[in-house]
């Protein structure tokens, strides 16, 4: 059975080639970009996936994704699920200053815009609803984690409760002669 070129992601290419040729490193890059893939595609990421795509062993894929987390590239999403964390260059300076005759300078970094009044309210809806959206999305993340968490405990103490359980005496072994008289009544 033959798989044709065209439908073969970058990765699939990759996890085709002879174990012997690929090393160590060619391993991560193929790894990086199946992750890369996924996210682009708003598809799930996670060891199955990344295994399954890239043709390696879970261990290695594990490996490689520890590294990740290690280098702040990826981080646990809950549930097995990883998320890329983006990278972004260093916050350059910035100010924003209102002039006399109404006009909005900003700055930042080395470049600068003079905004009318009706241009600078424009852009603070723009950043007003930018940043609803990551507070919704951040708030959503915790919401994940905590939740995730609370199963763990919670199945923690369902496991404390079943151990205690074992450990008291059943009704049968409770049973005293004065019991059996009431019972029988």
């Amino acid at each position: 059975m033959t798989q044709q070129q065209s439908h073969l992601s970058p990765g699939a290419l990759l996890a085709n080639e002879e174990p012997t040729k690929r090393d160590r490193f060619a391993n991560g890059h193929l790894i990086w970009d199946t992750i890369i893939e996924l996210r682009n595609s708003e598809r799930r990421i996670n060891r199955r996936a990344l295994a399954d795509l890239t043709g390696l062993k879970p261990g290695i894929v594990d490996d490689h994704v520890e590294r990740f987390i290690e280098k702040d590239q990826l981080r646990r999403a809950g549930n097995g699920e990883l998320e890329v964390i983006e990278q972004f260059p260093a916050t350059r300076p910035f100010s924003k200053t209102v002039l006399p005759d109404g006009l909005v300078r900003l700055e930042i970094g080395s470049d600068m815009l003079e905004l009318t009044p009706g241009e600078a309210r424009v852009i603070a809806r723009e950043f007003a609803g930018h940043l609803q959206e990551l507070a919704q999305t951040d708030a959503a993340n915790r919401a994940v984690v905590l939740c995730h968490e609370l199963a763990r405990e919670l199945k923690d103490a369902r496991s404390q409760i079943k151990a205690l359980r074992a450990l008291i005496p059943t009704p049968a072994s409770r049973e005293t002669p004065q019991l059996n008289l009431l019972e029988h009544q």
